[in-house]
């Protein structure tokens, strides 16, 4: 149906049976459009013969069946890549390839067989003159992303299938986002310039990455006076929410690769100074949308005195449809709102060097005042709060369930599928401890206080908590490791991770492996010997001692002994050092009963290092202590 128009050559073939070829071109035209750039045209014969059965009786009742036809047959084209079912043969190349060399099915209809008609076929839905079908085939290219977008190209290692139908998927989203688009065109021309630019289909582009990101920067100009007088007013909170979403998703995205500093490729590191540009509008939007979420989330967003970033929520019905996409997207503007967000007060001018050093990017992006700091720390703090609790539970106001397939923001799980809830707020914590806070006094030892005390106790992994801990410990004032409370919050915090390492308790995995842990446990605990005096490196020397032996005692595997060794390895000079540090201080300032308990406390901790290490080398394992 699709691929059935008339074209001009048709004209002709009419003249020639006795019809008025200018008459039928001009009517024709109005029931199946244009050929050339819209459609797949059938064969010749087949169009005469459709377009000599017309009724000329029926032209009003043909012409309205005609689009409706064409309208359904777009639909039906854009259910095939889930109708198709979970075989993976459909959306892999090579197993299409080797099910089809064995015989193994009695039909070798492989969808990915077909994947360039049907980007042909979407592409010319999603640019043809029928305005009405343009989301269909724009959505279409979107699933057709989500299906195939990890797809190799077999023929080109090292490259996905999608990338050889780049300039369609850019010309769609060209297409799609503009200010003559309707609402359901343009919020499928943002989800689909999102994913394009959260996957591997621009191929080092740079060019393509730019007009993508000026496509998307555009609307955001009109952002507030955003309006469709036919539309519901949820429908326009709804575009305001998928523009803030893709902004949100290509920054995460691009954050990814700028960790990597030399090796991230060319064209998101080009990307960074066109981010700078946008964060101040772009952080005020973010923030107000979470302020909306939150307030829909605890029931304040019908307060006479709020005023709200997304207008009309005030209603039942705005705000319980909009709240259903904020769920979904939430954390992830949370995240990208604190990605190198620098204090109100943070110089500008400083010099490159020093940027490089504070910021990931090297550029300042949101800049945040104490009142939008605390916002951003509290919702932080709060989901650490709740994230134990179950997702059922009626008492938790804010969505925590980040594993449930999403039908708004599905594009953003690549990369941003943490395991645990908890996991989603760790980096948006990362970013609101660096220098630049507490250097300005964002960061009171109260709020780092209860901070650590709430990761102790959260349900997260274990390696961003230990790097998180770890910037703590290192950025925060002198003055904070002579606060009693502190102390003992950082320490308890410390010996329970220290533990579960040891002790290979779910600690490690595949993108953290357990020597990388127990090098970040050890740089920890430098640090903390390096800034705590009296009682507290007591404290910490006895911790490092009974977690060591404890964990040896409980030794299960390999693994787990050869992280035991490893630690010991890395702090032996260390406590050495604080041993004889810890003598000398005990002789000079010590009554003799304190100087000999003191001095049978620590040469009972030695012993304990001795029989560690002795044990350790009749294990016959592959280390040995030094």
């Amino acid at each position: 149906v699709l691929a059935t128009s008339i074209t001009r050559n048709t004209g002709e073939v009419l003249s020639s049976s006795g019809q008025n070829p200018t008459d039928s071109t001009s009517e024709n035209d109005v029931y199946y459009g244009e050929d050339e750039d819209n459609m797949i045209s059938s064969s010749k014969q087949e169009q005469v013969h459709r377009a000599a059965s017309i009724s000329s009786q029926f032209p009003q009742r043909n012409k309205h069946l005609r689009y409706r036809t064409r309208v359904f047959a777009a639909e039906c084209v854009s259910h095939v890549p889930i109708a198709v079912g979970a075989e993976p043969a459909h959306f892999d190349l090579l197993l299409a390839r080797s099910a089809i060399a064995k015989g193994t099915y009695l039909s070798n209809d492989w969808l990915v067989l077909k994947l360039q008609e049907l980007v042909s076929l979407s592409y010319q839905i999603s640019t043809g003159q029928f305005e009405g079908m343009q989301p269909i085939g724009v959505k279409l290219l979107c699933l057709i992303m989500d299906k195939f977008g990890m797809a190799v190209d077999p023929e080109f290692p090292g490259h996905i299938l999608l990338e050889q139908f780049q300039a369609q998927l850019v010309s769609a989203v060209r297409t799609a986002i503009s200010t003559a688009s309707g609402p359901l065109l343009l919020e499928a021309g943002l989800e689909l310039a999102t994913r394009v630019m959260t996957s591997s289909v621009i191929g080092g582009d740079r060019v393509a990455l730019n007009r993508l990101f000026s496509l998307i920067s555009r609307p955001l100009s009109d952002i507030e006076g955003l309006f469709y007088p036919s539309f519901a007013d949820w429908v326009v909170c709804k575009i305001k929410v998928r523009l803030l979403t893709a902004h949100a998703a290509v920054k995460c995205y691009t954050y990814q690769f700028l960790r990597m500093k030399e090796n991230a490729p060319d064209e998101y590191q080009q990307l960074a100074p066109s981010l700078v540009n946008s964060s101040t509008v772009l952080g005020k939007y973010w923030i107000g949308v979470l302020k909306d979420y939150v307030s829909i989330s605890f029931g304040l967003h019908s307060k006479i005195n709020y005023k709200p970033f997304l207008d009309g929520i005030q209603s039942l019905l705005v705000s319980s449809k909009v709240q259903k996409y904020l769920e979904e997207v939430w954390a992830l503007i949370l995240q990208a709102t604190a990605l190198d967000a620098a204090p109100m007060e943070f110089d500008m001018n400083k010099s490159d060097g020093l940027l490089e050093q504070t910021f990931i990017s090297g550029h300042c992006m949101v800049k945040l005042d104490r009142t939008e700091f605390e916002f951003l720390w509290g919702l932080s703090i709060l989901v650490l709060f709740h994230a134990r609790q179950s997702v059922e539970n009626s008492t938790l106001k804010i969505s925590l369930d980040f594993r449930h397939d999403k039908n708004f923001g599905g594009f953003i799980v690549h990369g941003l599928d943490d395991k645990k809830p908890c996991d989603q707020v760790l980096p948006v914590l990362l970013s609101l401890t660096t220098e630049v806070f507490f250097s300005n006094n964002f960061l009171s030892v109260d709020i780092c206080q209860e901070l650590l005390q709430a990761l102790t106790y959260a349900d997260c992994s274990s390696a961003p908590i230990i790097r998180l801990f770890t910037q703590i410990i290192r950025l925060c004032p002198d003055s904070f490791f002579e606060v009693e409370a502190f102390v003992s919050a950082a320490l308890e915090l410390f010996s329970r991770y220290l533990s579960m390492i040891l002790q290979c308790r779910g600690g490690s995995s595949q993108k953290h492996p357990s020597n990388t842990l127990i090098s970040e446990l050890s740089i920890a605990s430098e640090t903390m010997a390096c800034r705590m005096k009296g009682e507290h490196l007591w404290k910490l020397m006895i911790l490092l001692v009974s977690t060591s032996q404890q964990s040896f005692q409980q030794v299960s595997t390999n693994l787990c002994l050869s992280n035991i060794i490893s630690f010991l390895q890395n702090i032996l000079p260390l406590m050495r050092k604080c041993f004889t540090g810890l003598t000398k201080l005990i002789c000079s300032h010590f009554s003799l009963n304190t100087q000999e308990s003191c001095s049978m406390l620590i040469i009972a901790l030695r012993r304990n290092l001795h029989r560690v290490q002795h044990t350790c080398t009749l294990a016959n394992c592959s280390q040995s202590l030094p």
